[in-house]
């Protein structure tokens, strides 16, 4: 569905998903490698995946809890009667996921500890922006929004500054920032910067807020507009070489350690 350009709240994943525009995913993914972007799948729900949406429910939209998941009762599911009740279960939950209890109560002691962030009744969450970025459409969705920045929920396995800063260059998190707080200003929301919450999946489940500073922004908004240039020379040519390599590529003795 075509969207104008503007600030949209409590729109649906799925109605995110199917507006045709680029987003931050798009460049942090080609600018490693046309040839994975050119042939990527649509997401299928990992464990890992499910456990992301849960935490991130419980911490942004706790109130959406009900709507969107049920805790699965305590099934022996390998006897013909455990069969037949879980059968019956999940007939009666309708298009809500069924999550295990153990799930839940991890994401909800992940949430206590860093329950001074949780966002505040007047900061926006899953908000959707749609906007024009060097002539062509873009599309984020922010965590939250607290009137002045951009704020990310990350859990990762190492929150420490060097864990965190090798998640930042392996994942190309300072990109998503940047179209994010660029989104914002095009949108015509103020956006003083983008900060990331990062916390750890493991107990005790340890947490630093990072934030990036100008220059940082600066550097990721070039990579944006590089892979974004890349992006479109590869479509126009049609050709989408794996890391964008031609050739035989020499290992030399420099490359040894």
């Amino acid at each position: 569905t075509t969207m104008k350009p503007g600030v949209y709240e409590n729109i649906a994943y799925e109605e995110y998903d199917a507006i045709p525009a680029y987003r931050s995913h798009d460049l942090t993914t080609v600018i490693k490698c046309p040839y994975s972007w050119k042939h990527r799948k649509a997401l299928t729900e990992t464990p890992a995946l499910l456990e992301g949406r849960v935490q991130h429910t419980v911490f942004l939209e706790k109130h959406n809890f009900d709507k969107e998941f049920v805790i699965q009762p305590n099934i022996d599911r390998r006897t013909k009667v455990g069969k037949e009740d879980y059968a019956n279960f999940m007939e009666t939950i309708g298009d809500r996921t069924a999550i295990s209890r153990d799930m839940y109560d991890v994401c909800m002691e992940r949430r206590a500890v860093v329950q001074d962030y949780v966002p505040a009744e007047d900061h926006k969450t899953e908000l959707t922006l749609v906007f024009e970025w060097h002539g062509h459409p873009f599309k984020c969705r922010l965590d939250w929004y607290d009137g002045e920045r951009v704020w990310d929920l990350k859990t990762c396995r190492d929150a420490s500054p060097r864990g965190f800063r090798n998640a930042i260059n392996s994942f190309n998190y300072h990109m998503q920032a940047a179209l994010y707080v660029d989104g914002c200003i095009l949108s015509g929301l103020k956006a003083h910067g983008f900060n990331f919450l990062a916390q750890e999946k493991a107990h005790p489940y340890p947490f630093v807020v990072y934030t990036l500073s100008e220059e940082a922004l600066e550097y990721a908004r070039a990579r944006n507009e590089q892979a974004l240039d890349l992006l479109l020379k590869c479509k126009d040519k049609d050709d989408f070489k794996p890391y964008n390599l031609d050739g035989v590529q020499v290992v030399d003795i420099t490359d040894l350690y």
